[in-house]
């Protein structure tokens, strides 16, 4: 019966302190809901990502090569267990007249890979239908329009029906559709095209898939292992496949060659034997003509003849024409087959490619953006998480502390320790209980999804998976149970033993004690008697004090490191491109002459200068580390390279090219724990060993870059500089510009693709706005935490000095001194707080960035001042509406019943 009473007793106590009962519930909800929903976001987009992935069946790996793909290739694939593979045609086309660059794709309606979703329309049933991306429509297409590709070579039919706009799962992003060498080099949109028209035999990619990833997450580090295996093994089949396919284009060209030659053999014979007839008739028509004209015949019969030679000779004549045109055409034919000759000694072996899913337009991207996150998730929700769980723990352990009388009361009725304990540890498990349970299903249902729809705008795929991850949620239940009951418990233990009749007592109050400020006299003496006593009463009670200050500081620090995370995110690009990176385009050449896409580079009025360079691909690898991909840059004039690229040193110094060695890029130095003065091995696109001494390390904060002159170049690389690069220094273009420049130097032929700066700047700040969402929702959930800690210890505050307020009172004092009496000291504590915040905020974004940073990237710490000012206008305005709110309750305190509490 007494245990029913007491249970009552425990619910009764919850309901009169429900303010504090729900502020602890909403402390724990809050630290519960960050640390468990932005735990989450990462998994849940990878997961989400990845089985969209499944479900349109995206191939594990692609096979392209150089040469093209055939039969033999498809061969070396057979008797391998557990895979499945598909060929597939595609090529690149330039539209002249809207400017537009499309990737054609042939569709196969039996293939089972890379399945096409159906945006508006259907998929081709005839062969002269074709299905467009998506984002086609925008320029304009629609379903009915006729659409031309006049390309004979590629292609048998010319026009096509639009019956369908599409997403492919090979291409994931919404806008970016990759490059290419012809057009303006940027490709505008997709197009599949029934395979039955297409020309050729030979296959431009295979498409694989495998039974042993099926199923595991795309992102997770159990696919990536399992298909660099299969890969190696895909790679091992088709080892000595370049050379023999090699030998098969050397074959197919001498095939064409040999009936040709034959052909220009038995034509030039021909040719010969016809000349020689003709200028025997010619000779035998002069010598008549030549009779003729010696013999006295009548003038009727001289002129019958003479029309006969004329006859003869216009036949001759047209026997000539016809001979200087098989003559052309022998011409010409010998020169093809010249081309053909130089074309089968100049023939490079092939390069095949596998390409994982990585390598998709802009997988690694939405990748990324995961990693981000998951990197951020692992710093600042547990800072949150520490500020919650330590309010909480102090809240339980003043409850407890306040309810020493009550305690002292049941031990002398009889009731066991355990007994007495029952109604705190059921407080403490109800309020963690549904703290969690509150966070958990807020969290998890609410924090990633409202990050993927506010990025998913960037994404082709719409649908979430939305799942409970269980390793937060154990984390998260463990720590606010420690808080909660764990603090109970601590202060009960200690309570438990004191004697009843010690417990029946209240403790006696903290001493007064002379402060520091009474010492400097001429200050002391100016403060009111009021001040006076909010002065003694801070350091007289310390700990409450310090609590107040660390409660506010973290949430303000938190406020202030959600700004920081964004300034610094952002601040990649406007630190990496002008201060260290100061051109603004890169022309890649191909071999050869150079000299019309130099006319075209000093025609151009926007290039104001431009400068040769060899930039080459190199790898640099060590054991237990990812290979990295290094790019060297070789100037081709050295006094005008510190125009386009400045370096420093990691101190601000600036840094020159060396005679010896080369300069790195800081994230490379930090990744192979390099030094100036150590030596590293790096390997070329053939595998080929380039030693380089490192003579310095630069900033940088986007890639890897390795800067060497051209002596040290032609030392360690063991070739002769021969640029196969153009870095242009331009005015501000537009778009259009930019594409009509790379489109003029296309037409050079002399020029691979032209990449400007501009559009690796605007992906990387895309990528950088995908993360706005999560920022807002820590600025949000701190602001809301900062709000909850200022009202709770205020509280707090208030339930711990009834006494004393009551006594003032009872002195006479204003409702709105007596308000001012506490809030004097949370103004103090808030001022303090947002002081301390700042230098929280600040540490805790440098080491949120550098977790966030990767293996190619390092972010700058950057904060603003409006982070510091919105935070503190925050915290403030969170300090007023408290003062508010404590000023309504502070009226209604009973003096009376108060003052005779302890009796």
């Amino acid at each position: 019966m007494k245990n029913k009473t007491y249970l009552k007793a425990a619910f009764r106590e919850i309901i009169k302190s429900r303010g504090r009962f729900i502020a602890i519930i909403l402390i724990i909800f809050l630290g519960t809901l960050l640390f468990v929903g932005v735990k989450t976001t990462g998994p849940v987009l990878n997961t989400s990502g990845s089985q969209y992935f499944e479900k349109q069946h995206l191939s594990d790996l692609q096979i392209l090569s150089t040469g093209g793909l055939t039969a033999a290739d498809e061969e070396r694939l057979k008797g391998i267990s557990g895979i499945e593979v598909e060929a597939g045609k595609q090529f690149y086309y330039a539209e002249p007249e809207k400017n537009e660059v499309v990737q054609i794709f042939s569709y196969d309606k039996e293939q089972k890979q890379n399945q096409l979703v159906v945006v508006k329309g259907r998929l081709p049933q005839v062969d002269k239908e074709v299905v467009l991306d998506s984002a086609a429509e925008k320029s304009g297409y629609k379903i009915g329009d006729n659409y031309l590709i006049d390309d004979s070579e590629q292609l048998t039919n010319k026009e096509y029906t639009i019956v369908g706009f599409v997403n492919s799962p090979l291409f994931i992003n919404t806008t970016d559709r990759g490059m290419t060498t012809i057009g303006d080099g940027n490709v505008d949109f997709f197009v599949y095209v029934p395979k039955a028209n297409f020309a050729a035999d030979i296959q431009a990619v295979l498409y694989l898939s495998f039974d042993n990833v099926k199923g595991l997450n795309t992102y997770e580090k159990e696919y990536k292992e399992q298909m660099q295996k299969n890969q190696e093994l895909i790679e091992k089949k088709f080892s000595g496949r370049p050379e023999a396919r090699l030998k098969e284009l050397q074959n197919l060209i001498e095939d064409e060659l040999t009936p040709a030659k034959e052909k220009i053999s038995e034509g030039r014979t021909a040719l010969t034997d016809a000349q020689t007839q003709l200028q025997a008739g010619q000779d035998e028509l002069d010598q008549q003509k030549q009779q003729l004209e010696q013999l006295p015949l009548p003038e009727e019969q001289k002129t019958a003849a003479l029309q006969q030679i004329i006859t003869g000779q216009n036949e001759l004549d047209e026997n000539k024409k016809l001979l200087e045109e098989q003559q052309e055409e022998l011409t010409q034919a010998e020169a093809k087959v010249a081309e053909g000759e130089q074309e089968l000694r100049t023939l490079k072996t092939p390069t095949y490619f596998y390409n994982q899913r990585t390598e998709n337009i802009g997988f690694q991207g939405y990748g990324d953006l995961s990693d981000r996150i998951a990197a951020i998730a692992d710093v600042f929700p547990v800072f949150f998480f520490f500020i919650a769980a330590l309010i909480t723990f102090t809240t339980m352990t003043r409850m407890v502390e306040e309810n020493r009388k009550e305690i002292g009361t049941l031990k002398a009725l009889g009731y066991s320790k355990f007994e007495i304990s029952k109604k705190y540890v059921l407080y403490a498990l109800s309020a963690s209980i549904i703290g969690v349970l509150l966070g958990v299903v807020v969290g998890t249902n609410t924090l990633p999804r409202i990050v993927f729809e506010l990025s998913s705008d960037q994404y082709n795929f719409k649908d979430v998976h939305i799942f409970y991850e269980a390793v937060p949620v154990i984390q998260a239940s463990i720590a606010f149970l420690f808080a909660t009951l764990g603090s109970a418990l601590l202060v009960l233990l200690k309570e438990l033993t004191e004697r009843p009749s010690a417990l029946l007592q209240p403790k006696a109050p903290k001493p007064g004690k002379r402060i520091f400020l009474e010492y400097i006299t001429p200050l002391w003496s100016r403060l009111s008697f009021n001040q006076k006593v909010s002065y003694r009463n801070l350091f007289r009670y310390k700990s409450r004090m310090v609590m107040a200050i660390i409660g506010i500081a973290g949430c303000t620090g938190l406020m202030v490191a959600g700004f920081g995370i964004k300034n610094s995110l952002e601040a990649v690009t406007d630190k990496q491109f002008g201060p260290i990176i100061d051109y603004q385009a890169v022309v890649t050449l191909d071999d050869g002459n150079t000299d019309e896409v130099e006319a075209v580079l000093d025609k151009e009025a926007k290039i104001t200068s431009f400068m040769p360079a060899v930039n080459q691909l190199l790898e640099l690898k060590k054991a237990g580390q990812a290979t990295q991909s290094v790019t060297m840059m070789v100037p081709g004039d050295q006094a005008d390279f510190s125009k386009y690229i400045h370096l420093s040193s990691l101190s601000g110094e600036k840094l020159s090219l060396p005679k010896s060695g080369g300069i790195i890029s800081e994230k490379l130095a930090e990744l192979f724990n390099v030094e100036v003065g150590d030596e590293l091995t790096f390997f070329d696109e053939n595998q080929e060993p380039v030693k380089i001494k490192v003579a310095g390390i630069t900033q940088n904060y986007l890639g890897h870059f390795l800067y060497v002159s051209q002596d040290y170049y032609e030392t360690a690389v063991g070739q002769s500089f021969e640029k196969n690069a153009f870095l242009l220094k331009t005015k501000k273009m537009t778009v259009k510009e930019e594409n009509t420049l790379a489109g003029k130097l296309l037409e050079t032929k002399e020029v691979q693709n032209t990449s400007f700066l501009s559009s690796q700047i605007e992906t990387q700040k895309g990528m950088i706005d995908n993360l706005d969402p999560v920022v807002l929702i820590f600025v949000v959930l701190s602001g809301s935490l900062a709000f909850v800690v200022l009202y709770n210890l205020t509280n707090i505050n208030i339930s711990e000095r009834v006494r004393e307020l009551s006594t003032i009172k009872v002195l006479g004092f204003f409702d709105k001194e007596v308000t001012m009496y506490i809030i004097r000291e949370n103004i103090i504590f808030t001022l303090l707080g947002i002081v301390v915040g700042y230098g929280i905020g600040y540490v805790l974004t440098g080491f949120i960035i550098r977790q966030a940073s990767m293996e190619n990237l390092i972010f700058p710490l950057v904060i603003h001042w409006p982070a510091y000012v919105i935070s503190a206008v925050l915290t403030i305005s969170f300090t007023i509406i408290v003062m508010l709110v404590t000023h309504f309750k502070l009226k209604h305190i009973d003096m009376i019943d108060s003052l005779k509490a302890n009796e």
